[in-house]
């Protein structure tokens, strides 16, 4: 049995790469692979947060997206990017809670404009093997 948290987290990857087609240059789930490119966004989806409400059930697991854009030299743009790429989660389907504005450290280079996205659980069930 494959565990749940690696099922979703394949399947918001690709979700969200699906999403948002050609405006995302890297969703990735290591840091140091986060480094958006001018006009695009890049995600990088935090260790999830995972809660047993029961003692025999399925975990409830809750994701947080660190959206960020551009290059420290064109901050100026970098906040379009981000709103329309949680714009289009949004319109697209994607079950987001809420999204607050945060600063993006790369190192050695500066700082980003980003937002961090909370998603409500997701609605993916594991197929049986």
């Amino acid at each position: 049995m494959t565990s749940m948290v690696l099922v979703q987290r394949t399947a918001l990857m690709d979700t969200l790469t699906d999403m948002l087609d050609d405006l995302v240059a890297s969703v990735s789930i290591d840091s140091a692979l986060v480094h958006p490119q001018p006009g695009k966004v890049a995600i990088y989806i935090e260790p999830p947060y995972v809660e047993y409400p029961t003692w025999d059930g399925a975990p409830d697991i809750t994701w947080t997206l660190d959206i960020v854009a551009g290059t420290p030299a064109t901050q100026a743009t970098a906040l379009d990017y981000i709103i329309d790429a949680i714009d289009r989660l949004a319109a697209k389907g994607l079950n987001i809670n809420k999204a607050q504005p945060v600063e993006w450290n790369l190192a050695g280079t500066g700082t980003l404009a980003g937002y961090q996205v909370t998603l409500n659980p997701l609605e993916i069930i594991e197929a049986e093997e």
